[in-house]
């Protein structure tokens, strides 16, 4: 399982209402194609070098060119973490891999690719805790205000949502769909070297 990619923890619904609103829709939406993402990284164990390393090669393969369709659209909260994944390739004496081709992102598509960058820092809290002590974690370390973040893009993306027509929610968890599967592609590429 690979919370970096977990848009966000299971919840339960509140005085037993059913889950509703864009975000719960967009989690439905995704679910298989998330699922099938985590399970790509499910043999990459952080707690070993070279793993880590593969994990990070992987992350960095897929990540540039998402952040740089999504970077300045959308939520306006969004900030790349590339150069911290950069830092901490750097730092274990790996390169940046080629980026992997991407595909344009629309004004809706924009804030599916921020659901699932902004999900996956919620599920790096969890992965940094694997992460040996002395090995640099910038990237899957937390800021200070990720959960207070993640609200504030979740607002912005029922926002959106709701101001929007009602293809816009089919158009973000498509380009979510993409994301996912883009980053399952690298993990899957990656982890041919690891055997």
């Amino acid at each position: 399982m690979n919370p970096a990619l977990r848009p966000e923890p299971g919840h339960a619904p509140q005085g037993g209402r059913s889950a509703s609103g864009a975000r719960f829709a967009m989690r439905e939406q995704t679910r298989r194609q998330h699922e099938a993402t985590e399970a790509a990284f499910a043999g990459y164990d952080l707690s070993r070098a070279d793993h880590y390393r593969a994990f990070l090669t992987a992350h960095a393969a897929a990540l540039p060119g998402i952040e740089l369709a999504a970077t300045g659209r959308g939520w306006k909260g969004f900030a790349p973490r590339l150069p911290l994944l950069a830092d901490d390739l750097a730092a274990l004496g790996a390169w940046l891999p080629a980026p992997m081709v991407t595909a344009e992102l629309s004004d809706a598509g924009v804030w599916g690719a921020q659901y699932v960058l902004e999900g996956s820092k919620l599920g790096g809290r969890l992965l940094a805790k694997s992460v040996p002590d002395d090995a640099p974690a910038t990237y899957l370390t937390p800021a200070d205000t990720m959960s207070a973040d993640w609200q504030d893009f979740c607002a912005g993306f029922e926002e959106a949502a709701s101001a929007a027509t009602p293809e816009w929610l089919d158009e973000a968890g498509t380009a979510a769909i993409e994301c996912f599967q883009l980053f399952r592609r690298a993990a899957t590429a990656v982890a041919e070297d690891l055997r």
